[in-house]
């Protein structure tokens, strides 16, 4: 029974040691800009609708895809543009304050999109055209 408070203060110790070392890496990963270094922050992946066509006064077909983000606090009324760099052409949509947005792009099945954000530290990401969750990375 002696070595009970021991034990205890060892496991106290332990826990506290675990702590310290897990705390500033969980901290870490949302961390600020301090000088030139920074994590960026991927922007949420999209949804993608199913595609509709529409024919222009021209006669030609064009294809559309409804793109939609979930909220994200990172991305809050920040201007977000979409290219389609198969095609050379993009939009941009600005984000509502809650950071989700919808837009629609113009492309195929397949076409690379690039999405940018005009806010602080958020990456550039790049999407293959597709419905669904755009979660998969351009090749």
């Amino acid at each position: 029974m002696r070595h009970l408070p021991c034990k205890r203060f060892i496991l106290r110790l332990a826990a506290a040691l675990m702590l310290a070392l897990v705390l500033p890496v969980g901290v870490s990963c949302n961390a600020p800009a301090i000088g030139e270094f920074y994590m960026p922050i991927p922007p949420p992946d999209p949804t993608i609708g199913q595609p509709t066509s529409e024919t222009d006064s021209d006669g030609i077909a064009h294809t559309y895809w409804k793109v939609t983000s979930p909220p994200s606090f990172h991305l809050s009324e920040s201007w977000v543009y979409l290219t389609n760099i198969d095609m050379g052409r993009g939009v941009s949509v600005q984000a509502a304050q809650d950071g989700s947005y919808t837009t629609q792009i113009e492309g195929q099945q397949g076409d690379q999109i690039i999405i940018s954000v005009q806010a602080p530290n958020i990456e550039t990401i790049c999407r293959p055209l597709r419905e669904g969750l755009a979660n998969v990375a351009c090749q």
